[in-house]
């Protein structure tokens, strides 16, 4: 699952503080990680004329958290003991989007959190209408995640969302609104040795010819420099 946030006031401390340490106590959670987002350094994935990639000011947002579940159930059992967590989301968010793949739906080059990673970047992904589910995951999955591990990215995740539904977003005191103008349909997290080598390896022979074709899948990649990784539950550490 991984939900979209926008911080309500300066609530970044508040969320890998006293939020985060709500959602640990929550069970069945293999991986527990927040991405927050430089709110200046956005907005570089390569263009093309039908993609865009310039990120609105209206519609930017503050970071992710990424959480992997023990299974399809115990996505619903921890649903269950969650009361405390979805009250808690008024004291640091305007307005919270959650997504979810099909269960082990995402795809994962990497064995768990990679504490060494200097710098990480988060794609989002606009699927372009009549574009087919499975074209579309193609992409993502078997053409431009590979691209990005040869051309030399590291703890790389790939995740295709399943279809936005209400269901999932039930907190209260938030926003959820989520128009179809700005829905994403994937997002794409790797790692890199630093800003200027994301530059290096966006223009690779080996990731610059997906790139090349995205207009085919795609109407809009937005890129945004992750300034820091909170692993609030790590698949190597203990609780």
């Amino acid at each position: 699952m991984l939900r979209k946030d926008i911080l309500r006031g300066d609530g970044t401390a508040y969320w890998m503080g006293a939020h985060a340490a709500k959602v640990k106590k929550l069970p069945n959670i293999i991986e527990y990680s927040q991405q927050h987002f430089s709110p200046v350094d956005h907005g570089y994935w390569p263009s093309a004329p039908s993609v865009g990639v310039v990120v609105p000011e209206d519609w930017r947002v503050d970071g992710c958290s990424e959480m992997r579940f023990t299974s399809p159930i115990g996505v619903l059992r921890t649903g269950m003991h969650a009361r405390e967590v979805y009250l808690d989301e008024q004291n640091a968010f305007e307005r919270v989007v959650g997504q979810m793949t099909v269960p082990s739906g995402g795809r994962w080059w990497t064995t768990g959190h990679d504490d060494s990673v200097p710098h990480r970047t988060a794609v989002w992904f606009r699927r372009r209408r009549g574009v087919g589910g499975r074209a579309f995951r193609r992409y993502i999955y078997d053409a431009l995640a590979p691209a990005v591990v040869a051309a030399g990215g590291t703890d790389v995740r790939a995740y295709v969302f399943t279809p936005y539904t209400k269901l999932g977003n039930v907190s209260p005191g938030v926003n959820h609104d989520y128009p179809v103008q700005h829905r994403y349909h994937a997002v794409l997290i790797f790692g890199a040795n630093s800003r200027a080598d994301v530059d290096r390896m966006l223009g690779s022979i080996e990731l610059a010819p997906v790139i090349a074709v995205q207009g085919d899948y795609v109407t809009a990649a937005h890129a945004f420099t992750v300034e820091r990784t909170v692993p609030v539950v790590h698949p190597n550490r203990q609780r």
